[in-house]
């Protein structure tokens, strides 16, 4: 306890454990589930929200994206609204229902932007290991280290997509407020969440809330780490970022998904530690009870339930 209150004190690091239940099944060593999904609250409809989609183009046209923007319905159209970013946006959306969205429309009213693939899967595996992971020092596509048969290290270009593209045209649904518009990813997007923060200048006002869940920080070697190292503080400073992660320590025997981290606690930990000595507000809030797949779950929840930004 003294060492985490000095912690608190010197480094402005944060530790929360929260108690949650919302209602997740999962087995806590299973893949992701890869069946096909349903109809979405945006295809089924909601007196709450209206929802609009577009289709975009990765600027290779390999990868094809399937952009949802919910907007509340019982909101003056000239207000400037919060908003989240959401990637594995058709899981995302497959998370959404009626009685959250009545809660949303009650409290802040936030725009819902899922960012996901013209698919029916849950998660387009080979397209989101291109798109949510940095590049080497080569800044080329290559294979993933941990899957060789797909490829990697195309954040760069997706981020381009979405500054470029994607927000450009949410902006034309809907007007943001700058100071509250957050960026919320998990495993793979995690990564991406971090890789974005790392790339933002200190007047980048693109996110002002970063939320990386169960950020899979070991990948090719821990990348992203190495790269937390060089990262200049001055495009860093008051930078807020919460690392999400559950406390389930994985089995070394049983199988694990390939994306987890075995010492996913200490590894967060001294992310948000070398994070905030360069200048970030970082917080990492510990979900007991859960592994890194039920972090998916339980960290979107929080996000949009519990006014994080």
């Amino acid at each position: 306890m003294f060492a985490l209150s000095w912690l608190f004190k010197k480094s402005t690091f944060c530790l929360c454990a929260i108690s949650l239940s919302f209602g997740i099944h999962c087995n806590v060593y299973a893949k992701p589930d890869l069946q096909a999904l349903g109809p979405n609250i945006a295809e089924q409809g909601s007196s709450y929200y209206q929802f609009q989609v577009k289709n975009f183009q990765s600027a290779d046209q390999q990868r094809h994206y399937k952009v949802w923007v919910g907007i509340p319905k019982h909101i003056n159209k000239n207000k400037i609204l919060p908003a989240v970013y959401m990637l594995d946006g058709n899981s995302a959306m497959a998370r959404l229902d009626e009685s959250l969205l009545k809660k949303l429309s009650e409290q802040d009213s936030p725009v819902l932007v899922a960012i996901g693939y013209q698919t029916q899967l849950p998660f387009e595996s080979a397209s989101r290991s291109v798109d949510y992971t940095p590049a080497d020092e080569s800044g080329k596509v290559a294979a993933d280290p941990r899957n060789p048969e797909r490829m990697a290290g195309g954040s760069a270009q997706f981020r381009q997509v979405l500054f470029e593209k994607i927000m450009p045209w949410v902006n034309t649904q809907v007007k943001l407020d700058k100071q509250r518009t957050a960026l919320w990813g998990h495993s793979y997007g995690g990564l991406f969440v971090l890789d974005t923060l790392l790339n933002s200048q200190s007047t980048d006002n693109k996110f002002s809330h970063y939320f990386s869940a169960s950020p899979s920080l070991t990948w090719a070697d821990s990348r992203l780490l190495k790269a937390v190292e060089k990262a200049p503080p001055e495009q860093l400073k008051n930078k807020k970022l919460w690392v999400m992660e559950g406390d389930i320590i994985q089995s070394t025997t049983r199988p694990i998904s390939p994306n987890a981290d075995r010492d996913m606690i200490q590894n967060n930990r001294q992310l948000v530690l070398d994070l905030a000595s360069k200048g970030v507000d970082g917080k990492l809030m510990l979900y007991p009870h859960l592994s890194h797949g039920q972090v998916f779950q339980a960290s979107l929840m929080d996000v949009l339930q519990n006014r994080l930004f």
